[in-house]
């Protein structure tokens, strides 16, 4: 019961955020054609009387196009992460994700037009309140933009109706890796963990770069340099502008 109290504050705090920003979207939209009719008005020349009969902004309107601007925004970077491993070919996950489905999400994102809105206003949500949760996950976009496809996955997908959707949030893996680094973050000491195994600390790099690498569990992606071998690294990853 507690918890779920939690999560109702967290959905209602972020539903309420969310709206604020659709709402300054679509002043701004109806100032910008405020102004563009008071120039054309003022390029024609009109008179008071015809100035009454203008068709001005219709706030609904405002309102839609506002939101599909702030979705748009909002899932940007998880439109990027479906780009990028569908068309990556060493990604470590070419087998497990169909790239014509990532980039049709990805579709849905820059081209919404056609979607409801109330439907982009859910998606929204659903990783507005995964941020909100995941707390330090935070640091790491690239694992909730996996996380996040995996949860449009098991709702069917990123439909364009206004059908009932459950999504559904699996806590222990959006914060699969920071118990871990609460155990264990020095990555140049190995360190017995609980599934039995001597592991180097994790750290959000880590956790990222699962993310890109679509691991269903957090796992240590890279062996950082030590001794002599930090100043190769850094001969080696230097570049000239």
């Amino acid at each position: 019961e507690e918890a779920g109290w939690w999560l109702w504050m967290h959905a209602s705090a972020q539903s309420s955020i969310l709206e604020k920003q659709v709402a300054a979207e679509a002043r701004g939209l109806c100032a910008l054609e405020t102004r563009r009719l008071r120039q054309r008005r003022e390029e024609e020349d009109d008179d008071e009387e015809k100035e009454k009969g203008d068709e001005m902004p219709q706030a609904e309107e405002d309102i839609v196009s506002a939101m599909r601007i702030v979705h748009r925004r909002t899932l940007e970077g998880f439109a990027s992460w479906c780009t990028y491993v569908a068309n990556a070919r060493r990604c470590g996950c070419s087998g497990s994700l169909d790239p014509d489905e990532l980039r049709s999400y990805a579709q849905k994102i820059v081209y919404n037009s056609s979607r409801s809105a109330s439907r982009l206003f859910a998606e929204c949500l659903l990783l507005r309140v995964m941020e909100s949760i995941g707390e330090q996950m935070l640091q790491c976009p690239e694992r909730l933009a996996f996380l996040l496809f995996k949860i449009f996955q098991d709702a069917g997908g990123m439909h364009d109706d206004n059908e009932p959707t459950t999504f559904l949030i699996d806590m222990d893996k959006l914060h699969d890796g920071l118990s871990q680094m609460n155990m264990h973050a020095n990555p140049y000491q190995r360190k017995k963990m609980p599934n039995g195994k001597w592991e180097l600390g994790l750290n959000f790099d880590d956790i990222n770069e699962s993310g890109i690498q679509c691991r269903e569990e957090v796992a240590k992606t890279f062996k950082e340099p030590a001794s002599v071998m930090v100043l190769l690294d850094f001969v080696i990853s230097y570049r000239i502008p």
